[in-house]
């Protein structure tokens, strides 16, 4: 029996991923768990492995080939190793294929009795009532595309299949704009190609642009009382818990307060409907040498920062080594980004789609400010919080943002000593 190697689903906000590297080609034996290929996405790399031993048939090959979630790229047949046994570890010399003319025709009749499906066509011939034994493939092997499906229904149903065949959201996005460069190579400019990862991460830049209508609103946040907070703890944390006191831990439970007050943060717009959330997972952003990853600490408003602090140093190690799974860097509902750490005083982060918001936090800088009528000097920050104006309102956001201040300036809004488990 020939199964297909499928494309797993990459998350809700990623619509195609990059072949990387086939560990496997065209005639090889494979084990079931053994390791065929590596796929690329704009925040990742994660490992294909076999669900079935067999021989395997390489349909997409490497060098920039672009795919999508559900994508048939490798077939394994598993008769091969039902007939050749243990023996048949090693790949079979091409010439066998030649000199056994009558098990090619005695397996081309059971090949026409159960086509091949792409699982597009096995989906849209389920819902159209479309004998699958019947269908003649047009794709590459015979295999059937949802086309042909549409073709074998192409009576009166014609213009009702036309929809499903309709491109998806992500097929109408913009593309990057691509112009063409001379390259003054006497005056020292050389020409290098960008990465994959690099061109998809641009791609889901300009789409969130495209898409959302991101507006930022700004605020300031005297840090005096988190400062203090982490010079008194962070010695007696450390040695707890084995990872510092940052600030991002602090922040998370005041942006978890807010959201829990203005829960259309925490949403998502589908164009359509809302989609409203009881719970936070919250996304961090994290800088790798591979650039930008956003790894999601899960049920950020029901663990104490202890824990939080512990799960980002964790996901931001592993996202470092390139060790994330795609669960971990999937189905965030707020995104929090910390520019502060490498000196950014003020920016406009934009979002991390399909999520509504994004608050952006900064360096924290000495800086004169009037309290009880005296000037005086306090450690301040910027904070910017970037939103989906199709379904937050100024106002809404602006509140949410002051609610954060208030939870940062009044540590005892949002934080207690059990929260530290010291």
């Amino acid at each position: 029996m020939k199964h297909e190697v499928i494309v797993p689903s990459a998350g809700e906000s990623i619509n195609e991923v990059f072949i990387g590297t086939w560990l496997k080609k065209t005639g090889d034996y494979v084990k079931k768990d053994e390791v065929l290929l590596d796929l690329e996405t704009q925040k990742t790399t994660f490992e294909i492995q076999a669900e079935y031993s067999g021989r395997i048939e390489v349909l997409k090959p490497e060098a920039e080939t672009r795919v999508k979630p559900g994508d048939v790229i490798a077939i394994i047949d598993d008769s091969v190793a039902a007939e050749n046994g243990a023996g048949a570890d090693k790949p079979a010399p091409a010439i066998a294929a030649a000199s056994a003319p009558s098990a090619a025709a005695s397996a081309a009749p059971a090949r026409a009795a159960e086509p091949i499906l792409h699982p597009s066509a096995r989906k849209l011939a389920a819902e159209k009532g479309v004998d699958a034994a019947s269908l003649q493939g047009s794709g590459k092997d015979g295999r059937v595309l949802k086309e042909d499906v549409m073709r074998a229904n192409a009576t009166a149903t014609v213009t009702q299949l036309r929809p499903a065949a309709s491109p998806t959201p992500a097929e109408t996005k913009p593309h990057l704009p691509v112009f063409t460069y001379h390259v003054d190579e006497a005056r020292g400019e050389r020409r290098e190609p960008a990465s994959r990862i690099r061109r998809t991460i641009a791609q889901n830049l300009v789409n969130a642009q495209h898409t959302a209508a991101i507006l930022t609103t700004f605020n300031e946040v005297d840090m005096t009382q988190v400062l203090a907070f982490r010079k008194k703890y962070k010695e007696k944390f450390q040695a707890k818990h084995g990872v510092g006191l940052g600030m991002v831990g602090i922040f998370a439970k005041a942006c978890v307060r807010a959201l829990k007050a203005y829960p259309l943060v925490n949403s998502t717009f589908t164009g359509e409907d809302i989609i409203y959330r009881d719970f936070v997972d919250l996304s961090v952003a994290v800088s790798t040498d591979s650039g930008l990853v956003v790894p999601v600490i899960r049920d950020a408003d029901r663990i104490g920062v202890a824990e939080f602090e512990k799960k980002l140093d964790e996901l931001g190690r592993r996202a470092k080594e390139k060790k994330l799974s795609i669960a971990e860097m999937t189905g965030g509902t707020f995104t929090i980004s910390n520019g502060g750490v490498f000196g950014s005083l003020l920016s406009t982060p934009i979002l991390n789609m399909p999520q509504s918001g994004i608050l952006g936090l900064h360096k924290i800088q000495e800086r004169p400010v009037v309290v009880d009528g005296q000037i005086v000097a306090r450690p301040m920050m910027y904070l910017a919080l970037s939103y989906d104006h199709r379904i937050i309102d100024g106002r809404e956001a602006v509140s949410f943002l002051v609610k954060v201040k208030e939870g940062v300036e009044n540590l005892e809004l949002v934080l207690t000593e059990k929260d530290l488990n010291l």
